[in-house]
Order: structure tokens, then sequence, then C-alpha cells
């Protein structure tokens, strides 16, 4: 990687991607709340709005929160922005944003709390910012759901100290507890980081008990771990370690228990202490300040844990006397003893109470009562023993022989030897001495009493006749050798002593199986940690002795079981044994015998085969790379073996280190190994250990698991229940959990797995043990899913009959399977399959017909007694029992999922009425399944589209008669509910038969009062009623005509409704009819009905009220024209609403009376109008109901034009009116434009108007939502005027409007943008012939593309061809620069948003037109349109694509101009620089055939009279910059064989070869000085060329670009040769004669040899710095010297002047044999050579410092 490539990395490792798009789409999607798609669409505001709503509820839980109201709450945060914000700010930010972060972490779990938290991360991107804050805040819930959703936003850089989380992060998992207690335990600095936020949260008083809590465990977790750790090594390693421990956590424990007013953080603190004292050995001045600490900090709350602490410290220290300030604190604390007293026989307190017993003799301070109570509460026997009191008698005494102590102090002293000669019973021989005065004596002897035990007898084991106790025959032996190692191991003496045993046959481990067996089988058992630690151990230090002619890859299976250890010290030692193994495994030759292949496992060690030595060598290796992980988690081993397997590693480690190259046939031979390992194994830990890594299928191990573990888990299976219990008893194992262990290797899409998984339930293997069928039935539903779905048909039937077998059985066993058959069965998700065959499992007693019979009413009792199959009334239960569960688990299989059942279910239902003659009963529970059943399934058919083969078995006959004839509500209520799904389906069905459902309904359920009632009825009315006004609508015009007679049923029991249900049922009828239809007809009836009813008038404002408010102004204008209609001449509907036609003219002018007064009335309720006048404030678009109420107006007006010759009339219509304007509020409509635009038929006004949307769209801000609804709603109305209008201005000014909208509010309404961008893109605007109305067009479109991205792919085949022909028409015109501009504007877009839809034809199409247009003179701004549209292309299209379309236009590039094709090269440079490494490598074929004949613009350019050298130096200047930009992407492997190509095209044309030559030189120069010695060795590749092309250049001087482009190539690659490339001689031999011959020829200027030929020369001398070299080079310059042609010796002299200013001393060490030469050359007949000789001698002198005058005389 260059510099400049490495300055860029780091800026964009650090950039905020401020103009990036995507990447701040995906920044902000960032969310703990809702998905990153739905969080991506979401602005500041509606997060602020949510996430301010947590933040109230949090200050009404605690008012502390209120403060940050001012700052990360308050309204100005919504326009933060941290990217602006200067270092200062951000740094107060981060201290605001942490102290919010500790006050809210004990409450994440709440949810105002997460939605608080959530502004802070989408607005200030705390995730990103505070990073490490926000870990810690979470950290102490990292197993709940919130630390996932947090685990999900986090950077991918994690900070170093966190790295921890990287998996977690990958994987979304929570991390474990031992984790972070792990990393706290191995990691400095995170435990510094958690120990400092445990700090700032406790300062703050932030505190929560939760926190505290996890605080203090995973704390001391850590230190535990850490101090055991510390224990190994050198004492000074220890030491060191243990300081800097020390150094880490008493900081902190010094500051939190200077918080002594938080108890919680004080009883961490001590617990914390008590396991520093007791892991580790201390000074006594680190323990005295511990204890100073402690004691200063108890309170009244944790007096107990407080003296527990100190009692413990106390022990450890090696001083029974207190410090002096430690004492004086304890003794000021009220009831002292009885707080120690309270701790006896829960920790010791001898040493304490020693201490403060000796402290308060002379401790003059304290009160003399105090003391008394003190000394009478502890010298008791049950708190000191005899001794320590009797050193409190000598103390006292002591003290109290002394002169000068006061009154009341000598008291006190007789006082507590009193106390102590009274309390304790004292030896002669202490009493003694203490009373002549030797009390020191007494002290230090009881302090320093020796404990003397039994010497350790030495040890013996039985004789051990077993070859390895791996041998699957009992052995009797082991158990009583485990108990001694154990014993020994706890212990930790002498264990060596132990294996050293000749019965152990330790000096013979590496011949026999029996001591490394042995050590397997305790490291592997049911045995203490410490056993299982000192076995490994022992291996290890074994192995490490063992020669590597040994192999030991037998042990491998056991010691990836110690990585599985729930012990961390286990699996440490595992893994340590792994590396030394790997270690051994390492050497040069192949090991020549595998240990215990012949005797490991007895008669079964021919069962495993060994691993080849280069395959045990890999898995070493990568069992290696994961030991961290392992140590780490007990369950990642299992993991990382089964990926290996599996090919699918989960370890990045592993991956990098080989797992990823080894071969099926290699994973095929581990899974073997490890298969026939587990399958002999006595161990049934490690079998079921190494059965959880073949947890997957590939053909690689299908083998293994059929040949091998298939079996060996059958062999399991057949063992009796006594075995079983006594192997699982053996190792402490449970036997369930070894059952589910060996039928985990059971997988569920593989047939034998099933096969062996039927057996064990069906009871075809060993029926005897339960353990082993529960666990089956365990692991079937486990499995069940994912299953194939004949063997779950299969599986199923088997269970069907395992559930129904016959009651007789008395085994237990059988009863339990047949028990968990049903729960497995209703469990289980069954299929479509498996439900049609248990229904037609079921034996009918006759067939249902395969069509309904005939409609007209049938004597069913008859027919049904003819269909009774007599039975016996046991095959009837049988048969009813089969029926009952089949049902059930119908009914519980979610039935609409399965609509295949349809037909049978419907013939269950008919046989039911076979079999309730034959059982006598009702089945009332079956009719009831069937029915639910059924329901679901009828409403998934009706969203079928092919339906027709279950409409023919629709029994509707069957649903009435369960109305009719069922004595049970819940039928039915659910046949009707059946029948009403119906009547929206096949409505004709039933259609006949509703007069008896709404007999029932109006006899029972309207009566009703229970909810369900009520919703029956809804369903009922929702279903029915709809089919029966579509076929009403159907045989009748008018639609209130035809439902008149529905309404007036309902209308006429308006009165003997229920109250409370009134309301519901009439709002169910109007919605369901369609209130636009039909509300107005109801509250028109019912007036007229019930005209003087109050209870009417109420009813109908609640009706009316519950529908939206422009409903309801339709509702009032329906209700006036149905007024209207009754005073017209010629009635129509109202005669039928009304029955008009059979009244007088009186009875028709009240009716119509009081339909008016009634609307007067209606109008002036102030709930009413209340409501109304939402429609003009709420809704959007003021439009609808402003028009509606005009017609209201206008419909009144209308009537009392009709009713002027009737005085009455006319007068209450005056009162209508009045009463119906009375409805408009005072609101000031702002959609006055949109009927000025259609309304008018002036075009001018139109235009105004339009443009005042227009001018207004402008100004309307985005969270102005009724504005922005409303302008996007005059989308419409602008699209039906451009498709109208015939007006070129003013079609205009509305695509100048519909531009505003669209780039403005387009994206909150898509669709209506979509529908005016296909009009747009018509006739009637973009293929207009004027160029006004094409370029207007144009811009709408791409903001368009802009908006809807996709959605514009419908439209691309229509748009794009017209634009090419207007792009085409403005270049050949030359003078629609506008035009142009706009085509590529859209052009751009269309790439930038749906690139992935411009093919390669629209960019080869793009591309030709483009280079046309680059010859035209278009301006600066065109130009710039088009070098933009080529960005656009490099950015987001397919490079394939791009390099494919610039190889199909270079050849029109050329011909077209030489700016044409500097075009195409920069765009090629431009995609190159673009596109990522793996899409260019991905494309490599295309862009090397693409260079290849770009290479070739020499002779491409050669015809063309325009282009000068100057120009095609240029051209190669890009490509040659655009080829190097492309090898910096590729690797080797890739580039290389181009460039073969390249060199091996050079001569393919020997008419082209030296234009080709020419470039291709260039190209080298170029890349040679690049990529420096990394690409000296390409030079082998061009060595041939490059001498055969110098030896043609020697003969004359022409082509001197070719000469230079050459020399200059040469000389780079000499210059940086840094590997000895041209200092082979075959290479050097090679290039130098046909290099000097390039002195030869007569050049022009001695430019050409001082500026190419002679740098090269001196270059390659100095890179093939040998004297045979230089001697071989000299000797051609020598000869060049008696050169006939006075140039070519002048060509030589001055080679020889550069050679030896370049090389000095170096090259005159061949001047013995220039000399002679150089004599000659000074008398040349040439002037000039003879200067030039001159001059050379001068340097050499200068060099050598000597004159050589003298050599050359």
């Amino acid at each position: 990687m260059t510099s400049l490539q490495k300055q860029l990395a780091a800026i964009a490792a650090t950039t905020t991607h401020q103009l990036d798009l995507k990447a701040q789409k995906l920044a902000h999607g960032k969310s703990l709340l809702f998905e990153p798609r739905v969080a991506a669409s979401q602005s500041f505001e509606s997060i602020y709005l949510i996430s301010y709503d947590g933040f109230r509820e949090l200050c009404a839980l605690d008012q502390r929160f209120v403060s940050f109201s001012t700052n990360l709450f308050s309204e100005q945060s919504k326009a933060e922005d941290r990217t602006q914000m200067s270092q200062k700010e951000n740094d107060d930010l981060n201290s605001v944003v942490e102290a919010f972060l500790t006050l809210v972490g004990p409450r994440l779990l709440l949810k105002p709390a997460v939605k608080a938290v959530e502004w802070l991360i989408r607005r200030f991107r705390i995730h990103e910012y505070n990073t490490e804050m926000v870990i810690l805040a979470f950290l102490q819930y990292h197993n709940m759901p919130i630390f996932q959703a947090l685990l999900s936003i986090l950077p991918a850089d994690l900070p170093p100290t966190y790295r921890f989380l990287a998996p977690y992060v990958a994987s979304l998992a929570n991390p474990p507890r031992r984790t972070i207690v792990y990393t706290a335990a191995n990691t400095p600095a995170f435990f510094s980081a958690f120990q400092g936020y445990a700090l700032k949260v406790l300062k703050a008083g932030h505190h929560a008990s939760s926190f505290l809590s996890f605080w203090a465990g995973v704390t001391t977790q850590a230190i535990d771990a850490i101090l055991e750790y510390a224990q190994s090594g050198r004492k000074a390693v220890q030491d060191q370690r243990t300081e800097e421990l020390l150094l880490r956590i008493l900081p902190v424990l010094n500051e939190c228990m200077k918080i002594s007013n938080i108890p919680e953080a004080l009883v961490g603190c001590y617990m914390i202490i008590i396991v520093l004292v007791t892991k580790s050995a201390f000074e006594n001045k680190i323990l005295d300040s511990l204890m100073e600490a402690v004691a200063y900090s108890q309170e009244t709350d944790n007096l107990d844990s407080c003296l527990m602490c100190l009692a413990i410290i106390a022990e450890e220290r090696s001083d029974v006397i207190l410090p002096a300030r430690v004492t004086h604190r304890l003794l000021r604390i009220p009831n002292l003893a009885n707080g120690i007293g309270s701790l006896v026989g829960r920790c010791r307190v001898e040493r304490l109470t020693l201490g403060c017993a000796l402290g308060a003799l002379e401790d003059v301070s304290t009160s003399v009562q105090n003391k008394k109570a003190f000394f009478s509460k502890v010298l008791e026997p049950k708190i000191l023993y005899d001794t320590q009191i009797s050193i409190i008698s000598s103390a006292a005494t002591r003290l109290s022989k002394q002169t000068g102590s006061p009154e009341t102090q000598k008291e006190f002293l007789d006082f507590v030897i009193s106390r102590c000669q009274t309390s304790a019973q004292i030896e002669n021989g202490l009493t003694d001495s203490a009373q002549n005065g030797d009390e020191d004596t007494v002290m230090e002897d009881v302090d320093q009493i020796e404990y003397h035990t039994e010497p350790e007898p030495v040890p013996s084991l039985p004789t051990i006749e077993e070859s390895s106790f791996l041998d699957p025959l009992p052995s009797r032996s082991f158990e009583e050798a485990a108990l001694a190692f154990v014993q020994r191991a706890s212990s930790n003496y002498n264990l060596d002593a132990l294996l050293d045993l000749p019965q152990l046959r330790r000096k013979e481990a590496e011949k026999s199986a029996l001591f490394l067996s042995f050590l397997v089988r305790v490291w592997c058992g049911p045995y203490p940690v410490p056993a299982r630690q000192a076995a490994l151990r022992s291996a290890t230090a074994l192995l490490k002795k063992s020669g590597k002619d040994i192999d030991f890859q037998l042990v491998i299976p056991y010691l990836l079981h110690g990585l599985s250890d729930a012990s961390l010290p286990v699996r440490r030692s595992a893994a340590e044994c792994i590396v030394v193994l790997a270690e051994a495994s390492t050497g040069t030759g192949k090991p020549e015998k595998v240990w215990g292949s012949s005797d490991l496992y007895g008669k079964d060690s021919s069962k495993v085969t060994p691993l080849k030595a280069e395959l045990l060598l890999k898995l070493l290796s990568i069992l290696v790379t994961i030991m961290e992980e392992c140590t780490m988690d007990p369950k990642y081993v299992s993991i990382s073996i089964s990926g290996l397997l599996s090919g699918t590693s989960v370890s990045k480690q592993a991956s990098s280190n080989g797992s990823s190259s080894i071969k099926p046939a290699q994973r095929s031979s581990i899974s073997a190994f490890l298969a026939a390992v587990a399958a002999v194994t006595p161990i049934v830990r490690v079998r079921l250990q190494l059965f959880s890594v073949f947890d997957f299928l590939a053909k690689h191990v299908t083998s293994v698991r059929i040949g091998t573990l298939l079996p060996a888990v059958r062999d399991w299976c057949l063992l009796s229940r006594q075995d079983v219990s006594s192997k699982c008893e053996k190792e402490k194992l449970d036997v369930a959990e070894a059952e589910r262990g060996n039928l985990a290797i059971l997988l569920p899409r593989e047939p034998e797995s099933i096969a062996l998984l039927k057996d064990i339930i069906c009871g075809n293997v060993n029926q005897d043990r339960q353990t082993l069928r529960e666990a089956a039935f365990e692991r079937l539903n486990a499995v069940w899913p994912s299953m194939k779905s004949e063997l779950r048909l299969e599986l199923a039937t088997s269970l069907l009959d395992l559930a129904l077998e016959d009651s007789d059985i008395t085994s237990e066993v059988e009863k339990t399977s047949r028990i968990r058959a049903r729960e497995t069965l209703r469990a289980v998700r069954l299929s479509t399959a498996v439900l049609v065959t248990f229904l037609q499992s079921i034996p009918y007693g006759l067939r249902m017909p395969d069509v309904p019979p005939a409609t007209k009413r049938r004597r069913t009792s008859h027919s049904e007694m003819a269909r009774i199959d007599v039975q016996t009334p046991e095959e009837t239960s049988r048969v009813l029992r089969r029926v009952t569960l089949v049902l059930e688990l119908v009914e519980g299989s979610n039935p609409g999922e399965h609509p295949q059942l349809f037909k049978g279910l419907f013939s269950v239902l008919n046989e039911l009425h076979v079999f309730k003659q034959q059982s006598g009963s009702s089945l009332v529970y079956l009719q009831s399944m069937i029915l639910s059943s059924l329901l679901p399934i009828i409403n998934t058919l009706k969203e079928t589209q092919d339906a027709a083969e279950y409409r023919a078995s629709i029994r509707a006959d069957l649903l009435i008669d369960c109305i009719r004839n069922s004595s049970s509500p819940q039928v039915q209520n659910a046949a009707l509910l059946m029948i009403a799904s119906l009547a929206s389906w096949e409505p004709e069905l039933v259609l006949h038969n509703l007069m008896p459902i709404f007999t029932f309904m109006g006899t029972t359920l309207l009566r009703q009062k229970d909810d369900y009632s009520a919703h029956v009825v809804d369903q009922t009315i929702s279903r029915v009623v709809p089919q029966l006004a579509a076929s009403l609508r159907a045989k009748n015009r008018n639609f209130l005509a035809g439902v008149a007679d529905l309404l007036f049923s309902f209308t006429a029991a308006f009165e003997h409704i229920p109250p409370h249900r009134r309301l519901k049922l009439f709002l169910q009828l109007a919605t369901t009819l369609g209130p636009q239809d039909s509300l107005s007809a109801i509250i028109a009836i019912l007036v007229d009905k019930y005209p003087e009813s109050a209870s009417q008038k109420k009813f109908v404002v609640e009706l009316l009220i519950q529908f939206e408010p422009v409903v309801v102004l339709k509702a009032l204008h329906g209700y006036l024209e149905l007024v209207r209609d009754a005073v017209r001449p010629k009635r129509t509907v109202s005669d039928i609403l009304f029955g008009l036609n059979e009244k007088q003219a009186g009875h028709i002018d009240t009716t119509i009376e009081n339909l008016l007064s009634a609307f007067a009335e209606l109008t002036k309720d102030s709930l009413l109008r209340k409501h109304v006048g939402k429609a003009f404030k709420i809704t959007a678009d003021s439009a609808e109901p402003r028009t509606i109420f005009a017609s209201i107006v206008e419909t009144t007006v209308q009537i009392s034009q009709q009713v002027t010759t009737k005085p009455t009339l006319y007068e209450i219509c005056g009162k209508a009116l009045s009463s119906g304007l009375s409805l408009l509020p005072t609101v000031d409509l702002v959609k006055s434009a949109e009927l000025l635009s259609t309304a008018s038929n002036h075009p001018q006004v139109r235009a105004a108007a339009i443009k005042a949307i227009e001018m207004r769209t402008q100004k309307v801000p985005h969270n102005d939502n009724a504005a922005t609804s409303a302008v996007l709603t005059f989308l419409p109305k602008i699209e039906e005027l451009i498709q109208e209008s015939q007006e070129i201005d003013l079609k205009l000014v509305a695509l100048s409007c519909v531009d505003q909208i669209v780039e403005r509010f387009g994206k909150k309404d898509t669709s209506a943008v979509m529908s005016m961008a296909r009009v747009v893109s018509g006739p009637q605007s973009f293929a207009n012939e004027d160029d006004r109305l094409r370029i207007m067009s144009l811009v709408c479109l791409a903001s368009v593309v802009d908006v809807v991205d996709e959605e514009f792919i419908s439209l691309l085949p229509t748009v794009l061809p017209v634009m090419f022909g207007y792009l085409e028409e403005s270049i050949t015109s030359g003078a629609k620069a506008d035009l142009y501009k706009a085509i590529y504007g859209l052009l751009v877009t269309i790439v930038e948003r749906i690139g992935f839809m411009f093919t390669v034809d629209h960019m080869e199409e793009a591309l030709r037109l483009s280079l046309r247009s680059s010859a035209s003179d278009f301006g600066d701004e065109c130009a710039y349109s088009r070098q933009l549209f080529y960005q656009k292309m490099a950015e987001h299209l397919e490079a394939k694509s791009i390099f494919t379309a610039i190889k199909r236009t270079w050849p029109d590039a050329i011909k077209e101009s030489i700016h044409a094709a500097q075009e195409e090269l920069d765009l090629l440079l431009l995609t190159i620089e673009t596109q990522t490494k793996p899409k260019l490598v991905k494309t490599s074929s295309v862009i090397f055939s693409l260079l290849l004949e770009v290479f070739d613009l020499r002779s491409q350019c050669s015809g063309q009279s325009k282009v000068s050298m100057d120009d095609v130096d240029h051209l190669e200047d890009t490509m040659i910059e655009a080829v190097i930009s492309m090898t910096l992407k590729l690797n080797d492997a890739t580039f290389r064989p181009f460039f073969v190509q390249l060199v091996d095209w050079l001569s393919a044309s020997k008419k082209d070869r030296l234009s080709r030559a020419t470039t291709f030189y260039r190209f080298l120069s170029a890349f040679f000085d690049k990529f420096k010695s990394i690409v000296t060795n390409y030079a082998n590749h061009i060595l041939e060329h490059a001498s055969q092309t110098m030896q043609e250049l020697s003969k004359s001087a022409e082509n001197a670009e070719l000469r230079e482009s050459l020399l200059s190539a040469l000389h780079k690659s000499f210059l940086h040769d840094q590997d000895g490339f041209w200092q082979s001689p075959t290479h050097y031999t090679t290039i130098l004669a046909p290099l000097l011959s390039q002195l030869t020829p007569a050049y022009p200027s001695l430019d050409t040899l001082t500026s190419s030929v002679i740098p090269a020369i001196t270059e390659l001398a100095a890179s093939a710095s040998s004297l045979d070299n230089h001697r071989e080079m000299n000797s051609i310059l020598l000869k060049y010297m008696r050169s006939e042609h006075a140039h070519i010796r002048l060509a030589s002299v001055k080679t020889e002047q550069s050679l030896t200013s370049r090389l000095g001393e170096e090259w005159l060490g061949l001047l013995a044999e220039m000399l002679p030469f150089i004599s000659e050359l000074r008398e040349d007949d040439d002037e000039l050579v003879e200067r030039e000789t001159q001059r050379w001698i001068n340097s050499m002198e200068g060099i050598l410092g000597e004159d050589l005058e003298g050599m050359l005389s």
C-alpha cells in the first residue's frame, strides 16, 4: 500500500460520511427500539416525541432527571449535530451524557428509560461517541434482550478494552457472566474502566442494589481469578502480580468506603477485601490499612458485615495486637460485644475479640462503663478460649502494677482481672506466670501453637491386572486407585509417590496404555477439580518427557472433553496439555508408533483408525489457535470442532490457520476417528461430548454416521435399565441427561436417524427403559420442524396409532408412552398431509356424496335412520375416540392453514348423524370442534382464487340443521358464524335460507345480553347483509329501493331492541350496507316512523356522530335529497321509503314537514355541530366538505323553490337552511385555488391558481402535515389538466408546480407521484414537440426518480428511447444546450438511483451519443453535465457493464475525435479508481480484453489526420494511469497472466509491432517506477523482446520514441532491482550486448545518449555489481573505443565517464585494462573525442587522488 493509500485509508476510517447519504441513512437506522428499516425512515421530530414521552415518565419517577430537560431533552437538542460541534462543546456534552447514563443505568429495564436513551443514540449517537460509557451502563444487563439490542448498534471497530464483545456483536448473542469475569481478570484496562464507572455511579449517588450486586460479584470473582493466577511462577513474579493487583484495587476500595451512606457498596467492598486477604498472604502493614479503612466505614446498618470482615482480616494478621486507631474506633461502637457475639458460629472472632480486649486495656479515652460492658460480654467461654482469657488477665495484671495510673483505670483493671478469674478456668501454670509478670511469654506461647500430624503413610495399591483402564470390560482396581489419587491430589501431598508405584507403570507409559488411561479416566471422571487438574498436569508432564517417536493422538478426544469441563482451571490444564502435545507432534519424521493403538480399548482397539501424521499436525494446529476461546467458554470446543468437520468454522483464528483448507476427505478421516472413539470409549461423558460435534449432515460424514454413530446409539438403546443406571451412577451422571445426550446424535433429515427414533418410541427397541422413551419423545419434539414431510407423515401415523392403543395395557411404560404420544401430537406442528391422512383414517359408515343435496326440504329422520351401520358399543367407542382425538388435533393445528381439510370435515360432520344414532349421544363436543375448524378454513378459501373444487363440498343444509336441532348455544352460534362467513363467499348457497336465520336471530340472539351473542349478530350482519344487498342491487336499479325491506325490518324493531344494543346494531347495519348509501335512509325512516319520539331524536344524533364528519355531511345531504325527491311531482325512492304513494296529500305534507323539522333540529344539536366542524379543522383537504356543504345549501334552496306555494313548508325550509349554514366553521379555507383551477374556463385563471399552489409549496414547512397532504392531493387535478389542456404555457406552469411538489413532499405519497410521472412521460408532455415542454418534463422526471427510486423502473422502457432520441437531435442541431443539460440531468439521476436497471445497451447508446457530443461546442456547462454522468456511472454501475460498454464504443471514440477517446479513457480511469478490489478481480477478464484493445491506440490513431503525437501521448498517459490504478487493486496471480498476454500481444502484428512496443514500454517504465523492486522479476517476461528490439534499433537512429520508452523502462528496472535479478548471468548477458549496441547509431544529438542510453547502461552496471560483470561490459566498451566511427568512440568515452562517476573506485578496478585505450584516445583524430577523454581522465584522478600521467605516458 502506498503512502497516499495509507493516508486515504486513515481519512476513511475517521470520516463521518457527511456526504454519503447511504452511510448517513445506515447510521440513522441504529436504534434500540425499532428495526433498522423502520428507524432509517424516522425523522428526528418523531423520535423526539417518542423519547420525550419516556423522559417525562422518568422525571415522574425521579426528580433528578428534570435537570436534563434543559440540555439533552430540550427543544434545541433536535437541531444539535455533534459533527458540527467544537471539541469543547463535545466535551461538555460528554459530561452531561455520562451523568445521565449513570442515573438511568439502574432503570434500563423500564420502557421509559429505553425510550429516553433512544434519543441519545439517535440524536447524539452516544453508541459511537460514548461507546465505553454506554457499554458499562448496559453491562449489568448482559444476559437480557436489551443488551442484544445494544450489541446490534455498536460500531464495528470497538475500543480495544471491549474487544471481548466482538464475537457477541457478530452473532448478536448475550455474553455470559464468565466472559465478563474472565475479561476483568485478564484485561487490566477493562478492570480499571469498570471500577472507574462504579466510582462515578457511587459518587454521583446514582447507585442501585442491582448494579452494586453486579459490580461486587464480578470484581470479587475477577480478583479471585487474578490471585489464583498470581500464585504460579517464581516468588518474585508472584509478588509483582499481587502488587499490581493491589495498586489497581486498593484506591477503588478506599474511595468506596469513604462513601459510608451506601450500605450495599460497603458490603461489596467487605466481600472484595475478604477474598483479597484469604487468597493471598499480605504483610501486616497492608492488613492494618485495610482494617482501618473498614473500621472507619462502619455504620449502624452494616455492623455485622463490618465486624465479620475485620474478624477475617484479624485472623490473617500475624500480630494479635490491633492498630490503635482500629481499636479506638471499634470501642466507640455501642453494643460491640453483642455484635461480636452474633458472629460466633459464622466465622472465627477470637483474634478480633482478643485484639479489641487488649487494646481496650490500654485505651484511656474510652469511657470505663463502655469498656466494662464490653468485657462482661466477651469474657465468656463461647467467644474466647481459656488461653486467650489468660492473656487478657496477664495484660491487665501487668498494667495494674504500673504506677501513675488513675484510680478509675485501676478500678477498671481490677474488674477485668476479677472477671477473667470468674469467667474461665485458667491453667495453674499460666496463672502463676501471669502473676509473676511473665505475660509476654504466655502471649508468645499462645501465638506459636504448633499442630503436629501423623506422618503420611506410604501409598499402596492393589495388583492391577488390566492393560488399560479404557477397556470396555469392567475394571476392578480403578476405583481404588482413583480414590487414592483423589485423596492425595486434594491434599496436594506427594502425588508423585503414588504415580510412581509400579502398579501404574508410569515408567512404561510410552509402551503401556495403563498409566495414561488411568489419568484419562480421572480427568474425564466425576472427581474433584484438584484431582482432574492434577491428572491433566501429570499427563502434560508425561508428554513433555516423551520422545517424538510416539504418537499420542488417541488422547486428543479426551483432551477435547477436558476443554469442555465446567471448571476453568481444568480447561486451562487441558489447553496446556494440547499445546504440549502439538509441540511434541511437530517432529521432522513420522512417529514410529501410535500409543495405545493395540490395547487401549481392549478388543475394540482395532476399531479406531489413527490419523495420518500430516492431518494430525493440522488438527493440532487448529486446536492450538482456539485455545483461548475454549478456555473462556466450555461450549466453544464442541462448536469449533463441529464447524471444522462440517466445513463452516466459527473461529477466525481457525480459519486463518488452515481449517478452511481441510479437504472433505480429511474431514471424513477426522470424523471417522472421533466417531470411532465415541463408539468404543467406556466413558459416557466423553461419548456424549463427542456426539455433540456431529450435529450436522454432510456427504463426507454420511458413512461415519450410518456405520459408526447410529449403531453405537442403537447399542446404547439395547442396554438394560440396570446397566445404564450403573454406568451413569459411576460417572455421577443423570440417566435422563445421558439418554438425551445419546439421542441428540439423531438428525431430522436423516432417514436412518428417524427410523431409530421411531423404533424407540414405538417400543421396538428396549421396552423397559422409560427414560429412553422420554428422551426419544423430547428429541422428536425438537427435530419435528426440520424433518422431511414423508418422514413426518410416517411418524405421525405411528404416533396416532400409539396414542389410540387399547386401554387394557398394564405396563406403566406403555401407558406413559401413549400419553406422551398424545402430548407430542398436540405439541408439534402437523402438516396438511398428516391431518388429511388422520381424517381419512376415520372409519365412515357411509361416504358423503360428491355434490350437495337438493335445496328442497328433506325428511332427515328417515334418511338418517337409513344410514345407520350397526356396530358394537365397543367398536363405536373406539371409533369415537379416534374421531375425538383427530378433531382435537385438527382444531389445535390452526385449520385455516389447511384448506384441504374442508371436504373431510364436512364428511365427518355428515357422519356424526350416524354416530349420534349409534352412540345415543348428541356429540355436541364433536360438532363444536368441526364447526370451529371449518370457520377459519372458509376464511382462508375466500382469499383463494382457485377454490372451485371446495365449493362443491359445502353443505349449508347441515349447518341449518345444527342451528335448528342442536340444543347447544355454542353449536348454534358456531353454525351461524359459518353461515355468515359462507354468505360472503358463496352467497347463493345461503340466500334462500336467510329467513329462518333472521327468525332465529330475532327470537333468540337479539334478546340476549351477553357479548358473544352480540358478536354473532354482528358477524352475521357484516357477512350476510352485504351479500343480500348485492343481490337486491342486481335486481333493482336503485339501491335504497332494493334494501328498503331490510331497513324496514330493523327500524320496525327499533323499540323492541334492548337500549344498550341499539347503537351498536344500527351502527353495524349502516357500516355494512355502506354509510354513504344507507345512513341517510336509516335516519330518514326512523324520523318518519317515530317523529315525536325523544329517544329516536337522541339516538339519531348518537348514531351520526359515530361516523366520520365528512360521512355525516354526506348523510345530511342524502337526507335532503330524499326530501327533495318527496317534493318532486314525480317521486321515485321516497315513495318506497316513506310510503307516500299510499298517503293522501295532507299526510304527504306532514311527512315532509316532519323530515324538514327533524333536519333543522339535528343541525342545531351541539354535539353534532361540534362533530361536523372537525371536517374543516382536522381534514387535510377541506375541498370535499366544502363541496358537500355547498351541495347541502344548494339542495336546501332547491327544496324551498319546490315548496314556494306551501307557506308552512317554505318557512320550515328557511329554518333548515339557517340551521344548515350554522354548520360552517369560521376557518380560513386554504384550498380555494383548487376550485379555481377546475371550475374556471379561463386558462389564465387556472394558471394563476396552479402558480399559487407552486408558490405555497415552497413555503410550507415539512412538519405541517395538514398543508402537506393538501398540496399532495392537488397532484391528480394537475394530472387531469395536463391530459386535457392544449395550452403549452399552462402545461409549463403545471409541470413547474409538479416539480416543486414532488421535490419537497413526493416521498410522502409515492403512488400519486408515480401516477403523475406516467402522465408527464406520455405524449401530452414529454413526447410533445415543444422543446420547452420537453425540458420541463425532463426536470420533473428527474425529481420523480429522486423520490420514488425503484418504482420508476416501469417507465424506463418508455422514457429512455425518447430521451436518447432527443439527445441525438440536440447533438445534430448543435443549438439545444438546455435540452442537452436536462437530458444528462435525468440520466445522472437514473444512474444514481436505479443504476441496476441501466443496462449495457443503455450505456452503449449513452456513451456513443456522449462521444459524438464531445466534439460539439455546447459550452462548459454541458461538458460538466457529461462529466458528472461519467462520474455517476463509475460510482453506481457495475464495473463489468461499464468496461463492456467502453470496449464496444472504443472504435467509435477513436474515429470520432481525440476528445472522445480522452473521455473514454477518463471514464475507464474513473471506474477503476472507484470500484473495489473484489469487483475488479471479478471483472478482470473483461478489463484485460479492453486494455489489449486500448494498448493499440497508436496504430488506431495513425490514420487520423487531426491527431498529433502530443494528443497520442496524452491518451497513453491516461491509459497508463488507469492500468497502474488497476494493478494496485489486483494481486500477482490475477495480473501476471495479463502481463504475459500483453507481451505476447506485442509481436502478434508485424505491421503494428513498433507502435505497440512504444506504448507498452511507456507503460512498463511507469510500472517499474511505481512498484519498484516488487515487480523487478516481471522483466524476465520482456527480456527476449527487449533484446531483439534493441538489436533492431541499433541499426539506425530512427524510432527515437520507441528507443526512449524502452531504455526508460530498463533504466527503472535496473534502478529498483534489490533482489539481484540483473546480477544473474542469464539476465545480464542477455541484455548487455543489445543495450550497449545502442551506443553505435549516429544520433543527431548527444542528448539521446546522455538522457537515455548512458543512464540505462550505468544503472545496469550499478545493479549487476560484480567484477566479472563489469569486466564483460568494459570489454565491449573498450572494443567500441577502437571503432572506426568517431561517434561510437565518443559514446564509449561518455559512457565510461558516467560509469566512473557512478561506481567510483569499484569501476576503476579495471583501470589497468583501460590504460592502453585511454592513451590512444588522448591522441584521437576527433577533437571532441580527445576533449571528452581528457575530461574522463580528470574525473578518474579526482576519484583516485593521484596523477595518471605517469601511467599513460
